[in-house]
């Protein structure tokens, strides 16, 4: 039984991989900065192997206090999950700077402040696993998300840095990059006019389901994934594959 804290677990992505880890026979604690959909979850779950804590952990003060909580309610915590993330749209031109420094703030600062506050118990122990949620925008350019690709490209390069510094402490840091995901995230930011271009522009010609994203988690921080450490697994019907020039009609 594994002690698992999920970052953004109330819903979406976050949601899918609590129940996943549940279903291991783990323990897992989760965040939510909206109380209402946490304890829905919680009433759903009904297990004694579940807890959350309300808040926002992409703070110092929050991720230091989650840090605290996962010590008082885990004991300890193997896996860490960084899920947690917003999305504002918007290319250089029509993004303002207090949306990037929220974008910023959230999708990058968070995710560092997380693992800065669950290291040391994870380098003292000489194990732990940490996966971060990062996104094929990160990888390369994307319309209309300035913002948001370059935070996840951060998170990209954070996670392949964090492989090279703490892989010989028996710590593995490895990455998620899902394409467009059936999140609340993703139809709350983009009218549906865009969400049926992404699924025609997949090469499985749908979206991914969270579930799909929870059991590559679930795979990463696993014995089965013993020796991967800095790697970036694209979650994403093959889009990463897609050569644009040389699209054919189905």
């Amino acid at each position: 039984m594994r002690n698992v804290v999920v970052t953004g677990g109330s819903q979406g992505i976050g949601k899918a991989t609590v129940k996943a880890f549940l279903a291991e026979g783990d323990r897992v604690l989760f965040t939510s900065r909206h109380a209402e959909p946490a304890e829905r979850l919680m009433e759903e779950l009904k297990s004694d192997r579940l807890f959350y804590l309300n808040g926002d952990s992409a703070t110092e003060d929050g991720s230091k206090a989650l840090a605290e909580y996962a010590k008082k309610t885990l004991g300890s915590c193997d896996v860490l999950v960084n899920n947690a993330a917003i999305f504002i749209g918007g290319a250089v031109h029509n993004t303002s700077i207090e949306d990037f420094d929220k974008v910023f703030n959230v999708d990058v600062r968070g995710v560092f402040l997380l693992c800065k506050a669950f290291l040391p118990e994870m380098m003292e122990r000489g194990a732990g696993n940490i996966v971060n949620i990062a996104s094929l925008a990160g990888l390369g350019g994307a319309y209309n998300m300035t913002a948001y690709s370059m935070a996840k490209a951060a998170v990209v390069s954070l996670t392949k840095n964090m492989a090279m510094d703490y892989g010989h402490l028996g710590i593995r840091v490895n990455g998620i990059c899902p394409s467009a995901t059936l999140t609340e995230m993703f139809f709350t930011g983009n009218p549906p006019e865009v969400v049926e271009t992404f699924k025609a522009n997949n090469p499985m010609g749908r979206l991914g389901k969270p579930e799909e994203i929870a059991d590559a988690v679930v795979y990463l921080a696993s014995e089965k994934a013993s020796y991967v450490n800095g790697q970036l697994l694209s979650v994403d019907g093959g889009l990463a594959s897609w050569n644009r020039e040389a699209k054919q009609d189905r």
